[in-house]
């Protein structure tokens, strides 16, 4: 769910695999952006970041489809206890594009919240998954909808939340706005492997659930899809978001398939979030206001596409009143989700990382 497993190469290695982006507003005058990394980190993925891999936050100032700033995240080497220490930067202008380099902003343990040279605050490591969903009732509905089915009967009774007491790794920044450059900005979420060979990037989040209803099979499509930009992204992927959403609205019984697709596609595409700094979050694709950790982005992706209300529900985690606002990690006894959904035993091998 979501963009967990969503590709052969994070399936190969949670701590390249992006879940969930948040972007919402703090104390006054500043926002928090915070990322999910490596599902279910501590069972099926590593509980630690990976030293290669620079992880970003993108913004484009002017709410286009171009970034030009950056908050750039590198991972030392963990230690024996598997603590690292994580620096962040901020790149403006040209530089934000590519590259390691930026202004050095501060540096700080795993799990220890620490100050930035800009005011702002971060944090990093393992907590609680603040998504949630009810994921057999979500495979079985898409599996309808590819045969001609509309079922909403499946959401009616008692969700199921498929990541229940599982945990993820997380970065937490806490920024003055002004550093956002602009008052209706775009964000999203990327990560690409340095150092020894040339930059590449192998994943990147914005809307949760793009890939559940439109790219469900990790694969090339997928890796294509995480290597791409925002501003490639109507030319690419509109063709295949109208033909799906048009037979999905067709289907669910929709007066106007082809206005009801059109605006699946605007509210998807680009994949980015909108955020206007100091106004209250609120998540809807396309009209709403970056994402807060207790919106129910399940619930309102699945009725968009449904074209009603459908699979709402409310947040199972807790109200968290101090930065970084996650939820400690779950102490349950369960299984390795990749184990029990067998994941690893049936998806390609990803491209290679030099």
């Amino acid at each position: 769910m979501s963009h967990h497993f969503d590709s052969p190469t994070a399936i190969e290695d949670g701590r390249l695999n992006l879940g969930d982006l948040y972007v919402f507003p703090a104390n006054p005058g500043a926002s928090t952006l915070v990322v999910t990394v490596s599902p279910d980190a501590g069972r099926s993925n590593p509980v630690t970041f990976r030293p290669d891999a620079l992880y970003e936050f993108a913004i484009a100032s002017d709410g286009g489809v171009r970034e030009n700033r950056a908050f750039r995240m590198l991972f030392s080497e963990p230690d024996a206890d598997g603590k690292q220490q994580m620096k962040v930067r901020y790149a403006a202008g040209p530089a934000s594009k590519s590259g390691t380099d930026g202004t050095d902003l501060g540096t700080g343990p795993t799990g220890e919240p620490f100050a930035l040279a800009n005011g702002g605050r971060a944090w990093f490591g393992l907590a609680q998954d603040p998504f949630w969903g009810d994921a057999a009732a979500l495979f079985a509905f898409t599996r309808g909808l590819a045969d001609s089915q509309f079922r909403p009967e499946l959401f009616a009774g008692t969700p199921g939340n498929l990541l229940a007491g599982r945990n993820v790794i997380a970065i937490a920044v806490q920024v003055p706005d002004e550093s956002l450059g602009g008052s209706d900005v775009a964000v999203w979420a990327r990560i690409n492997l340095y150092g020894h060979a040339p930059q590449r990037q192998v994943s990147r989040a914005a809307h949760p659930l793009l890939r559940s209803f439109f790219f469900p099979q990790p694969g090339p499509a997928t890796e294509a899809l995480n290597a791409a930009s925002p501003d490639g992204d109507v030319a690419a992927y509109t063709d295949l978001l109208r033909t799906t959403a048009r037979h999905d609205a067709t289907v669910s019984g929709a007066a106007n398939p082809d206005e009801q697709a059109a605006a699946v596609v605007a509210a998807f595409l680009p994949d980015q979030l909108r955020y206007r700094p100091g106004q209250p979050a609120r998540f809807a694709p396309g009209s709403g206001n970056g994402r807060g950790l207790h919106d129910d982005a399940f619930g309102v992706t699945v009725s968009l596409i449904a074209g009603r209300p459908l699979g709402l529900t409310s947040s199972p985690h807790p109200v968290v009143p101090e930065f970084p606002y996650l939820a400690p990690p779950g102490q349950d006894d369960l299984p390795a989700l990749a184990d029990m959904l067998g994941i690893r035993d049936h998806v390609a091998k990803p491209p290679p990382s030099g």
